[in-house]
């Protein structure tokens, strides 16, 4: 019997971060000659990825500062991702308001764990800028704008080591900043190593004794050795789009069926309070019977896994 064939989409994700790993040596071998032009190269090179990967109703632009609507602008970001139907009159601004970004990111020719601390405040600064959204758990614990970094490689000379380091600072960088659970960094993907994706879920805990309580859970998991980081990159922001943007779905549920988000390891805190608010908070325990049990994937707000 005849074996079948690799999956086109992961040899078109191999292609992709074998092009990374080109480019990342073509800039390193003249970063020290002008560091400046090295990290705008790198930062093009990611924007350049998302152009290619992205629907294309997404704009993708380099360098600029998010606006609030209370007029607070964010330290400057390497990539921004534009929602459709972003006014032209405003594309050329470089500062780009909060409702109409989807996606900010952070680029790095080579991760440093410095790195990794600075972004966990600028996650948890850029979350704060959008005005909180009520109804759903959704709505209320997950960010409708995705804030991470991407990096070609790191300093850390073992891949362990490397995965490890990710794993505790992004940790470490959670509880030092975020105070809520929009408020943590969504993801890392350095495109040589892994990527550590954000995940937010709901679980009923029903003690022998006493009222039943609703845990939020807020954690990291990685998917390093599993599918390539690049494809699990994707795969993320794509169902992270689906989550705010019904004609992304479609093709967010073929990536997540192509098994591209497969968890190597992770772990997860609960955060008391929840920070939902006490409504919904009511409601999801009177709806969530069945959270402790294993649930296909769905579009639903109220459901157990809301990333």
């Amino acid at each position: 019997m005849a074996s079948q064939p690799r999956h086109e989409l992961a040899v078109w994700i191999e292609q992709t971060t074998q092009e990374m790993a080109s480019e990342y040596e073509r800039i390193r071998a003249r970063a020290t000659e002008d560091p400046g032009t090295a990290g705008d190269q790198g930062e093009e090179n990611w924007a350049q990825l998302l152009r290619q990967w992205l629907p294309s109703s997404y704009q993708v632009r380099t360098k600029g500062r998010i606006l609030s609507h209370d007029g607070s602008a964010s330290r400057q970001v390497d990539v921004v991702v534009l929602r459709p139907g972003y006014p032209t009159k405003l594309l050329d601004k470089k500062l780009y308001i909060t409702s109409g970004v989807a996606a900010a990111f952070e680029c790095k020719l080579t991760l440093t764990a410095a790195h990794l601390k600075e972004a966990a405040q600028t996650a948890a600064e850029i979350a704060r800028m959008a005005a909180p959204r009520h109804g759903t758990p959704y709505r209320e614990l997950v960010s409708p704008l995705l804030y991470g970094v991407l990096a070609h490689s790191h300093v850390w000379v073992q891949p362990g080591t490397a995965v490890e380091k990710i794993n505790d600072t992004v940790a470490t960088g959670a509880r030092d900043h975020a105070q809520h659970a929009r408020e943590h960094l969504d993801l890392v993907c350095v495109a040589d190593t892994c990527t550590a994706l954000k995940s937010t879920e709901l679980r009923l805990l029903h003690p022998p004794e006493g009222d039943t309580q609703l845990l939020c859970l807020v954690g990291h998991y990685l998917t390093c050795g599993q599918a390539p980081p690049v494809g699990a990159l994707l795969a993320y922001i794509m169902i992270r789009l689906g989550w705010e943007d019904p004609q992304v779905r479609p093709f967010a549920e073929y990536f997540r069926l192509s098994r591209l988000l497969l968890r190597a390891s992770g772990g997860a805190a609960n955060l008391s309070p929840t920070g939902l608010t006490s409504e919904t908070e009511a409601e999801a325990i009177f709806r969530s019977t069945d959270f402790l049990k294993e649930q296909p994937w769905s579009w639903d707000e109220w459901s157990f896994s809301l990333e």
